[in-house]
């Protein structure tokens, strides 16, 4: 005969179970945990470091959108009526920016990055900042960018920009056909990359000379050619500019020294950050249990938590509570709690879970160098420096000379947030793959508001120039 335990049985049993401390404890954080799981799939999924990163979703543009249709319709606008460049006008006497994009040609179809990122530049600005801001375009193709890059004519034509630069326009004559010769063989050797490096390095710095040699303004924009600017980017960017020039008058910072660039210690800076992408601000280890140590800090509050939890249970609860602390609920608190609440927190993301609260920051980290504001009392000894950088066998990257510069010189590095621009370029000029150029990729920026932005636009306008600055520039 056959034993089968009676129904009865077993919900006495099931109920018996449920009945201790501990596995109560434990069905609990496993529905707490399962909770947060789901809220993270579905507000965590934009984080590259966060273990809820979704590669499908991940870099869905939301802000990016509205400001492209923005971009794209300021331009189109432009073309249909030529009116719309007298109304907004160009760089007054005395700009305080002296802006320049650079770009090459892609083989794209459509619309090249370029025509969007001016059209970033300029949509919904108003004259009062127009006038403060000098604006470049530089197209860097060689040997000639007039046929090599399908936007020149369209940007040479409209009028919309105070100045196009090119290397057969404004190389000196002296030693010019052999530089050209030299830009050339850089820019096709697609099997060396340090060529390449060296191709891009000299574009920067020739970009960064030009602004410096032609206008005094005090900074100087380097904006790559596949960016999207937010609305009121140049406000606020004025805004921050004045704020860092008091902050850098404070007397108890001290003169740059070499290497000594921790925050609140420079006197002088090199670069505002309008950029930055989340890989490069979140934690310092990765997803495992074992990065950022989170194992010993387990330990560190685990052990002082299960103390404290004993001595309640001793000396303080009544027995009616302290029976509720048993080794079951002690063991889920202590051994499987804590460590797995310390782990969600790393493997959630710092930018899912903290984020970046707005304002300045001066930071020596941070990636790339799609929007950088800097100060041009620097650009001629920057300039200077990458132009030697170009004559070694390893120039090194754009993007990582001006940091090193930064260190050597002793140079704080700040950041602006939120951040004002995000990188819209899936084809690269410089051979990137598209996935890896897709990464490069602000979450932050694509959470900015429309609305909010539009308000503070016109706010930080009245306080820079005045309330009858405040007027929209917008097509149509």
């Amino acid at each position: 005969m056959i034993f089968r335990p009676s129904k009865c049985f077993n919900s006495l049993s099931n109920s018996k179970l449920l009945g201790q401390p501990g596995i109560r404890a434990l069905v609990l954080l496993s529905a707490l945990v399962s909770l947060y799981a789901v809220y993270g799939v579905f507000n965590f999924y934009r984080d590259p470091l966060s273990i809820f990163f979704s590669e499908e979703h991940g870099f869905d543009p939301f802000y990016s959108s509205v400001r492209q249709a923005e971009a794209d319709g300021f331009i189109d606008a432009l073309k249909e009526n030529p009116d719309l460049t007298r109304r907004l006008g160009k760089a007054g006497d005395s700009p305080q920016i002296c802006a320049v994009f650079m770009t090459i040609g892609r083989d794209i179809e459509g619309r090249q990055y370029i025509d969007s990122a001016v059209g970033s530049f300029l949509a919904n600005m108003t004259r009062a900042e127009r006038e403060a801001i000098h604006l470049k375009i530089f197209f860097a193709d060689v040997p000639n960018p007039e046929t090599q890059h399908k936007s020149y004519a369209s940007f040479a034509n409209a009028g919309i920009v105070d100045d196009i630069i090119t290397y057969p326009a404004t190389l000196p004559d002296w030693g010019k056909e052999m530089k050209m010769r030299t830009l050339q063989r850089w820019a096709s050797d697609r099997a060396n990359k340090h060529a390449l490096e060296r191709k891009t390095v000299h574009d920067y710095a020739y970009a960064l000379d030009q602004c410096a040699k032609t206008t005094d303004a005090p900074y100087i924009a380097m904006l790559e050619g596949d960016i999207l600017l937010a609305d009121g980017w140049a406000a606020r960017t004025l805004k921050n500019l004045r704020l860092i020039e008091e902050t850098m008058k404070d007397p108890r910072r001290r003169d740059p020294e070499r290497g000594q660039i921790d925050p609140g210690r420079p006197n002088s800076w090199l670069y505002l950050r309008l950029f930055n992408q989340e890989r490069s601000t979140g934690w310092a280890g990765g997803t495992g249990f074992r990065d950022n140590n989170v194992h010993v800090i387990s330990l560190a509050v685990g052990i002082p938590l299960l103390i404290i939890l004993l001595l309640l249970r001793r000396l303080v609860l009544p027995y009616h509570l302290a029976r509720h602390l048993d080794a079951g609920v002690l063991f889920v608190v202590c051994a499987l709690g804590v460590p797995l609440c310390i782990w969600l927190f790393y493997a959630s993301g710092k930018a899912s879970l903290v984020g970046s609260p707005r304002g300045l920051r001066e930071e020596w980290f941070g990636c790339c160098n799609q929007a950088l504001v800097y100060n041009s009392a620097h650009a001629p000894e920057l300039a200077g420096f990458l132009f030697a950088a170009t004559a070694r066998d390893r120039p090194g990257r754009s993007d990582m000379l001006p940091k090193d510069f930064a260190w050597d010189r002793g140079l704080a590095r700040v950041s602006a947030y939120p951040m004002l621009a995000q990188h819209a370029g899936r084809v690269s000029a410089i051979d990137t793959s598209s996935d890896e150029a897709k990464r490069v990729w602000s979450m932050a920026f694509e959470s900015l508001r429309p609305a909010k932005l539009a308000y503070e636009h016109m706010r930080d306008v009245r306080e820079l120039f005045g309330g009858d600055a405040a007027v929209d520039i917008r097509a149509g």
